[in-house]
């Protein structure tokens, strides 16, 4: 017989020795009462059935009561064996989030010993990905239609662990509306196979966004842009044949600033699509050009210095590079009021890795999660992460913009 049905019987037997006392003393005073109150002499031998009837009558309905007693504690046992045991963390929560029991589990994930928890949203991180900041209005907790859901939780030491959680609810006695987060760890392989996958989606998606503008620079560079030349050597051929036809030279002249016009937006437009130059000269080149195309368009000061060797980088690299500093430029010349804008690229090799930093000298801004998750940035992050690289961002209100990025050469 192991401890704890010893504890078990001992608890019966010391129920059954009560309630008999009980029992008995209760049914002494039901006779007595009885007799008094009907004013009934009798003898003492004679109170000895009436005594037993009620005894019995009374031991019935304490059985009863034991009995129903027996069944819910049972219930109740059961419950906490399967929550105990479970091996998913249970954390119950009131309407205002805050824990009032976890099981050993949950204890034992969040690293807590001795230490008390009172609120959930000490020990959620929120979601992972492009939502780094917690909005209240997403809040998973909010909302369950969003079951389940994937986040980080936050230990005792302050470390993050991926984790999957599911949610209930139950009605509290007070009738409020009660939480039951059910949160099951998700290895790290099967975070790590989630972002290959990401990346890899992601790059074929890039991949083949630079394929088409490949095939659509090409077309207007080829076919277009050769068409409206050869529109501009007949404009040529005609004014040279007309003598003193000033309506016609007029016409023809302006003409041939329309085409010429025309011809340069399409070298431009072909250029930002993607630059021939990329493939052929590489990254420094390239970017050379684009600075000093962008910064006359824009009427920006923009320095640019390279450290490094002549050695082309790995054709994703520097398209990745190209497009990141490209999409910079773009958001400096809109937001930041910027008058001067510093570009630096460093290859090194001893670390094997290439840094690109752009810094503004604009007007800042204040990084929120809706900023953060807009268009530009989100695009600039995935291009450095897909490629093993690191993406950084800080802004002061008043002192500027500073992006870098870090990427490893392989």
């Amino acid at each position: 017989m192991n401890s704890r049905s010893r504890v078990h019987n001992r608890n019966l037997y010391l129920f059954l020795l009560k309630n008999g006392f009980i029992s008995i003393s209760v049914s002494l005073i039901i006779v007595q009462t009885l007799i008094s109150l009907l004013q009934i002499h009798i003898h003492y031998l004679e109170k000895i059935p009436l005594f037993f009837f009620v005894l019995i009558i009374i031991t019935i309905f304490f059985m009863i009561i034991f009995i129903q007693e027996r069944k819910i504690r049972s219930k109740q046992e059961q419950l906490l064996a399967v929550i105990e045991n479970s091996t998913q963390s249970l954390f119950i929560l009131d309407k205002d989030k805050n824990i009032i029991s976890l099981n050993d589990s949950g204890r034992e994930l969040l690293d807590l010993q001795n230490h008390k928890v009172v609120n959930f949203c000490e020990v959620c991180s929120t979601y992972p990905g492009a939502d780094k900041i917690c909005d209240v209005s997403n809040c998973f907790l909010m909302n369950d239609k969003e079951n389940p859901v994937e986040l980080y939780i936050k230990n005792h030491h302050k470390e993050l662990i991926p984790v999957q959680a599911t949610i209930s609810f139950y009605t509290t006695p007070d009738k409020q509306k009660g939480t039951v987060v059910g949160i099951q760890k998700v290895s790290e392989k099967r975070k790590e196979e989630h972002k290959e996958i990401e990346k890899m989606i992601t790059h074929s998606i890039f991949q083949a966004q630079e394929k088409e503008r490949k095939l659509i620079s090409r077309e207007l560079h080829d076919g277009i842009g050769q068409s409206l030349f050869g529109m501009l050597l007949h404009t040529d051929f005609i004014k040279s044949i007309s003598e003193d036809k000033k309506g016609i030279d007029t016409h023809l002249e302006k003409l041939q600033q329309m085409i010429s016009q025309t011809i340069e937006d399409i070298r431009y437009l072909s250029a930002a699509l993607r630059p021939s130059t990329l493939d052929n000269h590489g990254l420094i080149v390239t970017l050379k050009n684009h600075i000093r195309d962008f910064g006359q368009r824009f009427g920006i000061q923009i320095n640019f210095t390279y450290k490094g060797s002549n050695e082309r980088l790995p054709s994703a690299i520097e398209t990745a590079l190209y497009r990141i500093a490209q999409e910079a430029l773009i958001n400096a010349a809109k937001y930041s009021s910027a008058e001067r804008i510093d570009v630096s690229i460093s290859v090194d090799k001893d670390q094997n890795k290439v840094s690109l930093t752009i810094t503004d000298f604009g007007k800042g801004v204040e990084l929120t999660s809706t900023n953060r998750r807009g268009v530009g940035i989100y695009s600039m992050e995935e291009r450095a992460s897909i490629l093993g690289g690191d993406f950084f961002i800080n802004s002061k209100i008043g002192k500027g913009t500073q992006i870098q990025v870090n990427i490893p050469i392989v």
